[in-house]
């Protein structure tokens, strides 16, 4: 091979890799993590127990999670267990609510946001059922806001920031949970 022929190979080489990494800088680079992994990462941020107005003892169970595109939003729906603390009565029921996504650079966490519950019933039958269950859904709406749902390990995030990007904004599409990384500012 003629040492110009094999110049030409070369520097079209270089060529071709020099604008493939170009195009690379053009657009935003996203991460789309699809609904399997979602509801994956979701399970691991869940059961949930917490105390709410320390009167009521309130146990999440593991939601089952939709991607709503068309309003940017996830659906779920999740069993509930409250214990009132004071004279020990016990309810269960279903949740249904849905939320926005949000990214916290300073805890590098996926969040909810903006939670609206759509449904939340109790099981059996009693006195006093809908206005219990729409202080509940009140509640559940407080307990669920801004609740992490995936954090970034902090080799990961070394990692996005050696590589100069960080997460930026977050959109549910048809394929996933989009995560757009924006150049890190220096």
């Amino acid at each position: 091979m003629s040492t110009r022929r094999t110049w030409l190979l070369a520097a079209g080489s270089w060529a071709a890799a020099l604008l493939s990494a170009c195009s690379m800088l053009d657009g935003p680079r996203t991460v789309t993590l699809s609904e399997g992994e979602l509801q994956q990462r979701v399970e691991r941020a869940f059961p949930v127990e917490r105390r709410v107005l320390e009167v009521f003892d309130v146990s999440l169970g593991t939601p089952r999670l939709t991607l709503l595109p068309e309003r940017n939003r996830i659906a779920t729906e999740l069993s509930v267990a409250a214990r009132e603390r004071v004279l020990g009565g016990r309810w269960s029921g279903q949740l249904a609510f849905d939320a926005a996504l949000r990214w916290d650079a300073v805890d590098q966490t996926l969040r909810l946001s903006e939670v609206r519950v759509q449904r939340f019933t109790f099981d059996g039958s009693g006195g006093g059922r809908p206005a219990a269950e729409r202080l509940a859904a009140v509640l559940a709406e407080q307990v669920l806001e801004n609740r992490p749902i995936y954090r970034l390990t902090p080799e990961r995030a070394a990692r996005l920031e050696q590589a100069g990007v960080m997460p930026g904004s977050v959109a549910v599409t048809r394929g996933g949970v989009e995560v757009t990384l924006q150049p890190v500012s220096k």
